[in-house]
């Protein structure tokens, strides 16, 4: 047939695999940078295009939303249930590789699940560990502050009178015992 149109020698080298081949066709994410990069928007727009750009910037929007949606799914409490149950209903009547599939899918979420755990449970005893300095100290100026309270009530300072301190002691005694009360 190729005779017929006399394109022997021209296509005789061409393959359509050729064309398909990963390294010519281009990722939807390359292709979103396209879009938005300085030299697409500064291109004169052909027949009509601006309005293709809209809409695709319609597109992008709505799939911001999908995709803050989705993290608002996935953050619920009760995602882990919703997604096994999900995974129970399609495993009914499912041929037996993808039922294996999903078993294994939940295996990985178990796994994530029990790593989850675990790490939770570092984080709580890690917050321990930090608080339990800030209550000892916490407890130990409660307890000198009460000491100082009972050092400076009237029967304290009227039998620490009679006894002989030195002037220095006796200045830091009542600066104590007035700021205390």
């Amino acid at each position: 047939m190729d005779g017929t149109y006399g394109l022997h020698s021209a296509v005789a080298g061409y393959s359509d695999k050729e064309l398909i081949s990963p390294e010519n066709l281009i990722l939807q994410s390359d292709y979103q940078s396209l879009l938005s990069s300085e030299a697409f928007r500064l291109r004169t727009p052909i027949l009509g295009s601006e309005e293709v750009l809209s809409e695709m910037a319609s597109i992008r929007t709505e799939e911001d939303m999908s995709t803050l949606i989705k993290a608002k799914i996935a953050s619920h409490p009760c995602y882990p249930r919703l997604l096994e149950v999900y995974i129970d209903c399609q495993k009914v009547g499912a041929p037996p590789g993808i039922a294996c599939f999903l078993d294994e899918i939940r295996r990985e979420n178990d796994l994530f699940k029990q790593d989850a755990e675990t790490y939770c449970e570092l984080l709580v005893k890690y917050k321990s560990d930090l608080e339990r300095p800030f209550d000892e100290a916490t407890t130990f100026l409660n307890k000198i502050e009460m000491q100082l309270r009972n050092l400076c009530t009237g029967a304290s300072i009227r039998s620490l009178s009679g006894q002989s301190l030195s002037p220095l002691l006796w200045k830091i005694l009542r600066f104590l015992c007035h700021s205390c009360v």
